[in-house]
This record gives structure tokens, C-alpha cells and sequence, in this order.
């Protein structure tokens, strides 16, 4: 019994649990100081970190602590490498595998096989099919949770995760929670741990507008959520019934984004405008307030380049990025104003006149 105990207790801080997610941490950051260093010493590094978490002395560092501004000011907080790997380890063996098991098909922040192009092209599939059904005859009701992570209660986030985890796996995760963020109340994102904190606290309120409150076409991506219905009156119903259920745990709904409104008009979904036509077809536009950003970004990015701050192909592989953004919706038009206006910033000696119009189409 004692070695079957043992073994399972492996599958999270033993050698080789702690390694390949040492390896997995550090994809995409292995240039970074702190990264060489561990790696560079990695058995060594990994054999004490086993010691330590098996024999009870191991001690979490303080993250650090800092706030980035865009897409929206945000604090964020910032694990190190080593604590990632002992967090990562837990995330990937029990608890991301626990608390996705119950998830309905369209939760589709931060999980495998999902993302931003998948629930995109999910609410364009919602649009299709509502259209096949009812033509322009509905609404959306389109939601938003006002200061999802800060009001996140650690009372609250504690309990769906003692709930679905084996009773050892809730104590690794209570304890790096507790350790990272002290108080009642709010995470700031910035691990996967909150992440998939994130992703669940909202599971059973997608149970109930599904099972609860009928609604065929729901979708949720994080914090921001999407209802269509035939029927104005029922969506303000919902809207009345989801209030209250997040109230319950902690959460309300953010006034100011949460809107119910004809399906003919536009909708805005993860910086991008969708507008369903009279002919059922859905036309994809590019947020203008993302076109605006972008614009002052490459200012600001080819100024710096041209002083010699940093070199022209990282502007350029910014803007290509932003560019394969851009293509996933109906942007033929829009990408052409911005590589015109891309071409010009380089051209002038002076800030490049703006072009652009705010339209994306």
C-alpha cells in the first residue's frame, strides 16, 4: 500500500513528473536568465526539488508583481520558473484533467484543442444556424462579468476545486493559492493555476443556462459570454436569472456591456465585429478600436526602430502578426489602407499621416 501511495505521489513530484514539466515550462522562454539557469543545473535542480516536496520543506517564492496595459490595464502576476514547474506539474497530471471533465462543449477559453479561431468560428456556425431557423427575427444578449479576477472569491474558487480533486491534489493546490494571493477576494492572472481557476468558476452557470434556462445557441469564452434567442423578453429573463445566480458566488454583471439587441445589429466577440445580412451570410470585421491601437503601436515601434532602439525585422514580424490577425476576418480591403500605411511610416521623416479610416471594411 505504502509503494502504491508513493507512486501516485511520483505522478506529480517525482522525478520525472518534475522534468518533463520543466521541459514543457520552458518552450517559447528559454532565453530568459532564470530559464538558462535552472536548465543548465536541471537534474540537479529537479533532485532537490523532489526532496523538498516529499520530505514537507519546500517554499513557494512571492511572485512578482506588475501591471501591462494592453488589451486593458491589468495587474498581473508573475511565477518563478521554479515554482512554475512544480505548479505545471499539478495543472497537467490531475487538475486541469478534474475540472475540465464537466465542462460543456462551448466553454472555450484555454483548453486543448480550443481558443480564440475556434469560438469564433463557433459563433459564426450560432448566427448560421439561427438564421436557417428564424431569419432576422431574434436577439443577442451579450454578456460581460464586471472585474472577473479581482472579485473572484478564494472561498468560492477553494470549493469547486475540493469538489472535483482527489483530497492530497486539493492541498498542493489550496496551498499554492493561499501562498500567491493572501486576502478573500481576487487573483491577478498571470499562472495557469488561475487560469484554469478562470476557466471553471463560471462552469456551473453554463450547466444552467443550458440545462436550466433551454438555451440552444450559448456560447463562453473566459468571462464574456453570448445568448440568441428568438425572443427579447425571454433573453431579459435570462439576463434576470443569470444576475442572480452570480450574484450567489460572488460576481455581477458589468452594466455597461451587457446589452440585449436585435441580431440584424452588429455584435463584437474577441476583437472582432460580426454582422449577420438579410441573406443569412455573416461578415467578419476587424474591430476598429484594435485598428486604431495597431496603427499607434507601429508608430510608436518604427520611431523607435529608426532611432536604432530595435531592429526593422522585429517591427516587420509585428506587423505580420497583426496582418494574419487581420486575414482571419473579411479585412481584403483594410489590410490594403494598413500596408499603404505601414510602407508610409517608413517613407516619412516625420510621424506618418494617418490614412486609415477607422472602418475596417
Amino acid at each position: 500500500m505504502k509503494y502504491l501511495e508513493e507512486s501516485k505521489e511520483d505522478d506529480i513530484i517525482g522525478y520525472d513528473a518534475l522534468f518533463e514539466s520543466m521541459d514543457k515550462c520552458k518552450n517559447g522562454v528559454s532565453w530568459k536568465d532564470s530559464v538558462v539557469s535552472f536548465t543548465l543545473n536541471a537534474a540537479e535542480r529537479i533532485m532537490r526539488m523532489e526532496e523538498e516536496l516529499k520530505g514537507g520543506t519546500y517554499r513557494m517564492r512571492p511572485p512578482v508583481e506588475f501591471v501591462v496595459t494592453s488589451p486593458k490595464r491589468r495587474e498581473i502576476s508573475s511565477v518563478c520558473f521554479r515554482d512554475r514547474v512544480y505548479q505545471r506539474s499539478i495543472n497537467d497530471k490531475e487538475l486541469y484533467p478534474a475540472m475540465t471533465r464537466s465542462f460543456i462543449y462551448d466553454n472555450w477559453a484555454c483548453q486543448k484543442g480550443k481558443g480564440t479561431d475556434s469560438a469564433r468560428k463557433r459563433l459564426k456556425e450560432f448566427m448560421h444556424g439561427f438564421f436557417r431557423k428564424h431569419g432576422l427575427n431574434g436577439y443577442f444578449g451579450k454578456f460581460d462579468v464586471k472585474g472577473y479576477y479581482p472579485n473572484m472569491s478564494h472561498e468560492y474558487i477553494e470549493g469547486i476545486f475540493q469538489e472535483k480533486l482527489k483530497p492530497e491534489t486539493f492541498e498542493r493546490v489550496r496551498d499554492v493559492l493561499r501562498n500567491q494571493y493572501p486576502g478573500d477576494t481576487g487573483y491577478n492572472p498571470g499562472s495557469q493555476m488561475v487560469q484554469i481557476a478562470g476557466i471553471s468558476a463560471l462552469d456551473p452557470l453554463d450547466h444552467f443556462i443550458k440545462e436550466r434556462l433551454h438555451i440552444r445557441y450559448y456560447l463562453r469564452y473566459m468571462d464574456d459570454f453570448i445568448l440568441i434567442h428568438e425572443s427579447e423578453a425571454y433573453l431579459k429573463f435570462c439576463r434576470d436569472e443569470i444576475e442572480e445566480h452570480l450574484n450567489k458566488i460572488g460576481f455581477s454583471l458589468n452594466q455597461k456591456k451587457t446589452r440585449i439587441f436585435p441580431i440584424s445589429e452588429q455584435i463584437t466577440f474577441l476583437g472582432f465585429r460580426y454582422r449577420l445580412t438579410d441573406t443569412g451570410k455573416v461578415l467578419m470585421s476587424v474591430d476598429p478600436k484594435n485598428v486604431k491601437s495597431k496603427r499607434k503601436n507601429l508608430r510608436r515601434l518604427v520611431a523607435k526602430s529608426k532611432r536604432g532602439e530595435i531592429p526593422r525585422a522585429s517591427v516587420d514580424e509585428s506587423y505580420r502578426s497583426w496582418k494574419e490577425h487581420a486575414s482571419k476576418g473579411d479585412s481584403y480591403k483594410l489590410i490594403q489602407r494598413m500596408d499603404k500605411f505601414y510602407s508610409d511610416l517608413w517613407k516619412e521623416t516625420g510621424s506618418a499621416k494617418d490614412n486609415t479610416q477607422d472602418s475596417p471594411s
